[in-house]
């Protein structure tokens, strides 16, 4: 479910709750859903809020993260004192502490998480509650327990390349510490343990991908670090490749390339990676990334051939899930930033063009990402009119659905480069739609 259904869905909750009104002034689109998770929105109308209450399943405002303003410094003073932030938890006792942004409040955090689980709500089982296991007797559990997470891993990925992790990483911790409730205390079979320590593992690494995109790095690393423990404890090669690898884009995104070379490395020396669709290419991806940022545009190039070969030898077999963006064109994308990173913007430009033409809607994010790098090699080539154009494009993108860290970053950055260029009718127009989103 994106951000439009969940509005959709609200939308018709007004209608259900007050049929004898005319709410059309309360009526919500995407980009008010947005707004909520930004805390833009702290106390919606009396009717929004119903609406909301029935739709995501809480019995009052404060499930929701939603608190009255004249109890804002009250609710401030509790978040300081308490020790764990306040998220959707379904067994507190077994919740561990939540990293949060400086200054965000619990508030903040459970209004993200349960809006991001609502826009999760079409997860198999997302209206199931963990077993019970407050009587302290251990809960029979088996595939059938086992089978939502997997299917949340599933669903969490196609949800993060529409609208990156921004909203998304808090709702996905709340589904590995589900993952870790069973572990420790339910009781299964050898064969459901094996099955629960994978599902368990891949949400960490999962968890950790969409805490990456959102700028949260320390989360990030533990998630990709616990995953790396767990693919090892059950003997997973492919959530243990898959994890360097993410190490290895972490390192790379903090501009520690030789850390990153390592990561890569290792992963790529995996036993089993070939057996997995596509996914051998991702470690030579990130040594691409790596060698651009070392100036070795020789290793640069050579990583990307044969991340290209792979993908043309398994294109036509079904991949796993966090490699399912993996095609050319996300490779293009990933090879242009490269040459922009080695100061050749004519080469760049025609590869990120190429990577923003292959991707449709359901991309948003990749697209969003790569538009912005267009528009940073067409400045360096002074086109500024040009490149004035795509940032509005990646704009488009932003203020709909995509809540991405990494993406809002890089457009600050560009929005920097065009001030150089002010006076400029199309730089002008994107510099003001910019300090206004």
């Amino acid at each position: 479910m994106s951000r439009t259904e969940l509005a959709d869905a609200v939308n018709t909750a007004l209608a259900q709750l007050y049929p004898d009104r005319d709410l059309t002034a309360q009526c919500v689109d995407h980009r008010w859903v947005g707004k909520l998770e930004r805390g833009e929105h702290r106390w919606p109308s009396d009717e929004r809020r119903a609406a909301l209450r029935l739709v995501l399943g809480a019995a009052r405002d404060t499930d929701l993260g939603l608190y009255s303003p004249r109890r804002t410094s009250a609710l401030a003073s509790a978040d300081h004192d308490r020790e764990a932030p306040d998220t959707p938890s379904l067994t507190d006792e077994t919740a561990e502490p939540l990293a949060q942004p400086h200054g965000v409040t619990s508030g903040d955090v459970r209004r993200r998480a349960v809006v991001a689980l609502g826009v999760m709500a079409a997860l198999a089982g997302a209206e199931q509650r963990l077993p019970d296991f407050t009587n302290g007797r251990a809960r029979k559990i088996g595939v059938g327990d086992v089978a939502p997470l997997e299917h949340s891993v599933r669903h969490l990925y196609s949800l993060d390349y529409q609208i990156g992790g921004g909203s998304l990483w808090q709702a996905a911790a709340v589904k590995v510490r589900d993952g870790y409730s069973m572990l420790e205390q339910g009781s299964y079979s050898p064969p459901t343990e094996s099955r629960l320590l994978k599902a368990t593992a891949r949400l960490e690494m999962c968890t950790g991908w969409l805490a990456l995109d959102a700028g949260e790095h320390v989360v990030a690393r533990t998630r990709f670090t616990e995953a790396l423990i767990l693919a090892r404890q059950t003997q997973d090669r492919e959530v243990e490749t898959a994890a360097l690898t993410y190490l290895a884009g972490q390192a790379n995104s903090l501009n520690r390339p030789r850390e990153a070379l390592r990561f890569a490395s290792s992963a790529a020396q995996v036993p089993t990676i070939n057996q997995h669709p596509r996914l051998a290419a991702i470690p030579w991806l990130r040594l691409a990334v790596a060698s651009s940022l070392t100036g070795d545009a020789r290793g640069s190039e050579t990583a990307i051939t044969n991340a290209r070969r792979i993908v043309d030898r398994d294109s036509e077999k079904p991949a796993a899930e966090w490699c399912s963006f993996l095609s050319h064109t996300e490779i293009d994308g990933l090879h242009g930033t490269c040459e922009l990173t080695l100061g050749r913007p004519a080469r760049a430009e025609k590869l990120l063009d190429a990577a923003v033409r292959g991707y449709s809607d359901g991309y948003a994010r990749n697209r969003a990402l790569y538009r912005v790098r267009l528009a940073h090699a067409r400045l360096l080539q002074g086109e500024p009119e040009g490149a004035a154009e795509a940032a509005n494009a990646a704009l488009d993108d932003m203020v709909g659905e995509v809540a991405s860290s990494r993406v809002s970053t890089e457009m600050t950055k560009a929005a920097h480069l065009f001030a150089a260029h002010q006076g400029i009718a199309k730089v002008d127009s994107f510099l003001d739609r910019h300090r206004k989103t």
